[in-house]
């Protein structure tokens, strides 16, 4: 029972190799045509050699607008439709991938061969990759720092506008304080002028000493319409909105300071000249071409050459010995 299946695969595999064997002359001149072949067919005139460049860089100085992390903030930016444009606009890429713009779709065409040349992908370590391949080296290498440029000023407008706007609501902020500390200092000027109440505590004081005298001599308190009786009635009338007022202007001014400190950092902050990635791989200038990998496509196809060739053998030599 057991010797059966190890006699059928003995005898199967000696039928194989001696079907190959007998043919090896075949195989011989398949295998070195496939491999004249598949060389020709790869090189240079059939397949335009692409030279790949790239850089690596990491987030800074970028302000978050959600949950979102700096690394996909990033990454949201380099897809902008702003800088794929200006990309297009500076390096002629219409004409530089030759493509027709009276065709139809040109557009459409224009940017799927800038998807195919042009990967930007976040990485394992929270670093983004930018990948250019193109068939000139020197523009890959020139299309990265582009790129990084181009993300540079990008981000440097996007967090301009959003400091703009803080700068707007700081300033509104400050003149709405502003407004009320003015109004609060002519209240607390008509008391100082109409009642003559300057400094509360200091007066109250002296005039507390100066009124019991004027009692006990009997020159204050019988008659109301006495000079020291109607400074005794603005001081307890008005005396408690004076310090109220005085307290509240004291308050709102350490707000007005606080908030002009807020304002002139904003205002640093929108004229500072940052940059917002940090290049930690620098692109450079290949010197080899990455695309297309000739030794690669050769052996693919010169095994799947010689993989047909054996099955073609194996069926015609099974066929002969059935027949």
């Amino acid at each position: 029972m057991t010797k059966e299946p190890t006699s059928a695969a003995a005898f199967n595999s000696t039928f194989i190799f001696q079907a190959l064997w007998k043919y090896k002359k075949h195989l011989i001149i398949i295998t070195v045509l496939s491999v004249a072949a598949s060389a020709f067919f790869s090189s240079d005139w059939f397949i335009k050699p692409k030279y790949k460049s790239n850089a690596i860089v990491y987030p800074s100085n970028l302000i978050p607008y959600s949950t979102e992390s700096p690394t996909e903030q990033m990454l949201q930016i380099f897809e902008s439709e702003d800088i794929r444009k200006q990309l297009i606009k500076d390096f002629d890429l219409m004409k530089h991938y030759d493509i027709d713009s009276n065709q139809r779709y040109p557009q459409y065409y224009l940017y799927l061969q800038m998807d195919e040349n042009i990967k930007v992908d976040k990485t394992k370590f929270e670093s983004v990759e930018i990948e250019v391949w193109d068939t000139k080296p020197e523009i890959a290498k020139a299309m990265v720092d582009s790129i990084i440029s181009k993300f540079n000023q990008k981000a440097r407008t996007v967090q301009r506008e959003k400091t703009s706007e803080v700068v707007i609501i700081y300033k509104n902020q400050l003149e709405q304080k502003k407004a009320e500390m003015d109004s609060m200092e002519m209240a607390l000027k008509n008391i100082r002028e109409k009642y003559g109440i300057i400094d509360v505590e200091g007066q109250v004081e002296s005039f507390s000493r100066a009124y019991y005298f004027a009692m006990t001599e009997g020159k204050a308190g019988n008659n109301g319409n006495r000079p020291i009786d109607k400074v005794f009635t603005n001081l307890t009338t008005h005396a408690g909105d004076y310090i109220a007022l005085k307290e509240h202007l004291w308050r709102e001014r350490g707000t007005y300071n606080d908030l002009k400190v807020k304002y002139e950092d904003v205002l640093k902050d929108l004229t500072k000249e940052l940059t917002y990635s940090n290049i930690i791989t620098s692109p450079r200038v290949a010197e080899k071409k990455s695309y297309p990998v000739r030794s690669l496509i050769v052996l693919m196809f010169t095994c799947s050459a010689l993989l047909v060739a054996a099955i073609v053998i194996i069926f015609i030599e099974n066929r002969t010995r059935v027949f």
